[in-house]
């Protein structure tokens, strides 16, 4: 019943309820000390208040999303070059990007305004299929974390596209890369899948504007000159990283700063 933008203003004083409650707070401030060293404490609070500001609002507009026509989600994101998504050849595509702004909308706009859907992996939740009723609802379909190597193996085998976000915090066995100069694990498989499969790697970020819109690129990420390799697994793994850096610079308080991401990282404890 809320109308799309007006989500942030109902979020506002929710997540300065959950900011004041303590919720995941000293998590959020942890991370962004690792991350911005030479900010003040305050300008970090200020950025932590504000990403609450973010995760809120992104749930409530989940709960408007499945009910959105395509025209209203036209109207709702912009994305640029969706005709990376229309040129897919055969060997299909990985799309790739993180838990930035608002990654749900992101992934229901893209495969509805573009035409062209895509499976999703996704985690599974304890929510009787509501969030995936939601993902499904303009033609896209979803991959269990539990059954994602399986299918998107076969999928990416028959040229389809799938979508995945590889911004959580990885096991201590994963691959180590560089994200705002600290070493962390970061998952592999999206660059294991790349460099076995040969698709096209596409990524996108949905940042926010002023105005409660959001504004994504689609831009493709060259992989070409890197072999299947532990060494080309990191460097493919370390230049999705350095997206992500980017982005979450330009926008800091766009990203969920609120999981243990460095946990497996020498030195860090929260």
């Amino acid at each position: 019943m809320i109308p799309f933008r007006a989500c942030r203003i109902v979020a506002r004083p929710i997540a300065l309820v959950a900011w004041a409650s303590g919720v995941r707070r000293s998590i959020t401030m942890r991370n962004l000390a690792i991350a911005f060293p030479e900010v003040s404490d305050v300008e970090r609070r200020r950025i932590a208040r504000r990403s609450f500001v973010n995760l809120v609002t992104v749930f409530l507009e989940m709960l408007v999303l499945r009910h959105m026509s395509t025209a209203a989600m036209a109207r709702a994101i912009t994305i640029d070059n969706l005709d990376l998504l229309r040129g897919i050849d055969s060997n299909g595509a990985l799309l790739l990007s993180a838990h930035f702004g608002n990654w749900e909308l992101l992934a229901l706009a893209a495969g509805a305004l573009s035409g062209v859907p895509f499976a999703i992996v996704v985690k599974e939740q304890r929510d009787h299929g509501q969030l995936n009723r939601m993902r499904t609802s303009h033609g896209n379909s979803v991959i269990p974390t539990s059954r994602a190597a399986r299918e998107t193996a076969a999928l990416l085998r028959r040229g389809g596209l799938v979508a995945m976000l590889a911004d959580q915090a990885a096991a201590d066995d994963e691959p180590v890369v560089r994200l705002f100069g600290v070493p962390t694990h970061t998952f592999s498989a999206p660059a294991r899948l790349a460099l076995r499969f040969r698709p096209r790697i596409v990524t996108a970020f949905a940042a926010r504007r002023e105005n409660g819109t959001y504004h994504a690129v689609i831009r493709e990420l060259p992989y070409d000159d890197l072999e299947d390799n532990p060494d080309g697994i990191r460097e493919l793994a370390q230049r999705y990283v350095a997206l992500l850096e980017a982005q979450t610079i330009a926008h800091p308080e766009q990203w969920a700063w609120q999981h243990r991401k460095w946990k497996s990282s020498p030195g860090v404890h929260y």
